[in-house]
């Protein structure tokens, strides 16, 4: 009972101490409370737009495919071409000069035709860098630095239990935001399926440059066997008889050529939809209406509160302090 009554009056204490001395708490509070109010209205205003997608598995997407291919004699296999970039690379991608410098070059308002470079330059007052970029391999200081505040700006995030992608985008204007949002998902889709269909891709364009060659010698070929058989239409002889024979078997290897190169040409196609990675938008990008930041009424609310602490603080020790610098004088 007497430490509960000691702790009581020793609470009461302190109240009359504060309420002794509340010009001062107000007039430290208040001080807090102008510097929350200069802070929340100097702070810049960001505005933060996001989306959230999922790669979808592709196994056995060109089953019926393969059923149909087989009816006119193609066998797509099982053969899989190129890699699939795991999710957790991802982050990595978007940290990647060649993401950066694609996004870079885009437009993010077609009305004043303002690419996303020229709007960092001139928001951030980035100093421009004359000196061309003789090659990718090198950086130039005004790159670098707008890939740095890119770093600030754009963040890519993977949820690893259930494999879903978050990218959010901060910005100073809310239609640039969610524009920046957009375009970046776009892009990193973009690169995962270059890179997914990169081999698929090369096969499909060696087979149709075989193609074009062939069908170059099987037009050649046939013009030469119609011309042969007009031209010797009333001879017979065995000459005749040999040399036409030679062209039309020669025709024959050509056709047979073209037609199974038509068949890998159409499975090189199949093969490029088959690897080609498939997206779904689970929340799609939109323009955000309320601010991110700054929280004006959180800060003034938080200085405030600062304020009166510290002022509580300097009543209830500012008396021993005294006291110890008067025993030291």
């Amino acid at each position: 009972m007497n430490t509960q009554s000691n702790d009581e009056i020793d609470l009461i204490e302190i109240l009359k101490k504060i309420l002794n001395f509340k010009k001062l708490v107000i007039y430290i509070s208040g001080l807090f409370i102008f510097i929350g109010i200069a802070v929340a209205l100097l702070s810049p205003v960001k505005f933060t737009s996001s989306t959230v997608f999922i790669p979808q598995k592709q196994e056995g997407a060109t089953s019926s495919l393969s059923g149909v291919a087989s009816l006119v004699g193609i066998n797509l296999g099982s053969a899989s071409y190129g890699g699939d970039i795991p999710t957790s690379m991802y982050p990595q991608i978007g940290e990647s000069p060649k993401f950066k410098r694609l996004l870079l070059d885009k437009s993010i308002d077609s009305k004043k035709n303002i690419t996303l470079k020229q709007f960092l330059v001139e928001h951030y007052n980035i100093k421009e860098d004359n000196k061309p970029n003789i090659s990718k391999l090198y950086m130039t200081e005004l790159e670098e630095e707008c890939f740095l505040i890119l770093s600030k700006i754009i963040s890519i995030n993977v949820n690893k239990k259930d494999g879903f992608v978050t990218i959010n985008s901060i910005m100073p204007i809310a239609e640039y935001s969610a524009v920046v949002t957009k375009l970046s998902r776009e892009i990193l889709q973009n690169i995962i399926i270059e890179n997914k269909i990169e081999t698929a891709r090369q096969n499909l364009n060696f087979s149709k440059n075989q193609l074009s060659e062939k069908k170059l010698e099987f037009d050649e070929i046939q013009s030469k066997l119609a011309y042969y058989s007009d031209s010797n239409l009333n001879t017979v002889n065995s000459f005749i008889i040999n040399e036409k024979d030679k062209l039309e078997a020669e025709f024959q290897i050509i056709s047979a050529v073209v037609t199974e190169l038509s068949k890998q040409v159409e499975q090189a196609k199949l093969q490029v939809t088959k690897d080609t990675p498939v997206f779904s938008t689970i929340k799609e990008v939109i323009i955000p209406n309320k601010r991110t930041s700054p929280k004006r009424t959180q800060l003034v609310i938080i200085f405030g509160f600062i304020g009166f602490v510290i002022s509580c603080l300097f009543i209830y020790i500012k008396d021993p302090i005294k006291k110890f610098f008067n025993e030291i004088n």
